[in-house]
């Protein structure tokens, strides 16, 4: 048996969990974060592989920035910034990741709507746009579906300069992963120092 504060939130997880499917809940639980990040990850993937179809002259590579920032599109087969792209087979294997990734994250995000922690919804979703948006690449872009396949990657940037080689080409699903990494792990940093300093 449940006692009285059991129940109560019990009650109160059920009532916020619903909140959710309210506009209100949509966008205070940064499920939009989540939406918006596969938007644009699809609308840019699609954009780019369609403007240079409609130029081949460019040969797949578009200099924006000279030297340094470059739209070049590139079909990756393998995980983010193109790691296990040379074994057929691992394609499959990322599938099967990229969904369950994405799955762990929905549960993990619907599990912990109680807690409020607003800045752990956001890294999270911004994590399920990015693993969402590569999901779809992987599971849906065939050649004889699309004309193509694997995940579509363009952004290319010489960080160390033209005469070396190019850090990996990237999308924006990838960046959003990176950028959610990032914000997890100044996250856990500075709580961590937070509370050393209570303790003390």
């Amino acid at each position: 048996m449940m006692d009285e504060k059991e129940v109560k939130q019990e009650e109160t997880t059920k009532k916020e969990k619903k909140f959710i499917w309210t506009w209100k809940g949509f966008f205070l639980s940064f499920l939009w974060v989540s939406v918006l990040v596969i938007a644009i990850d699809l609308a840019s993937k699609w954009g780019v592989v369609n403007f240079f179809k409609a130029n081949p002259q460019l040969k797949g590579s578009l200099e924006v920035i000279p030297h340094f920032f470059y739209l070049t599109l590139s079909y990756n087969k393998g995980s983010s910034f193109g790691m296990g792209s040379d074994i057929s087979w691992m394609r499959y294997v990322f599938i099967v990741i990229s969904w369950l990734a994405s799955a762990g994250i929905i549960y993990y995000w619907y599990k912990n709507l109680n807690k409020k922690d607003h800045l752990v919804d956001c890294i999270l979703m911004l994590a399920l746009g990015g693993a969402i948006g590569n999901a779809i690449d992987r599971t849906f872009y065939w050649d004889g579906v699309t004309g193509f396949s694997g995940v579509v990657d363009f952004f290319q940037f010489y960080i160390f300069g033209y005469n070396n080689d190019s850090f990996a080409i990237f999308n924006v699903a990838d960046a959003a992963l990176v950028v959610a990494m990032m914000m997890l792990i100044v996250l856990i940093v500075v709580r961590s120092i937070k509370e050393a300093v209570q303790k003390k």
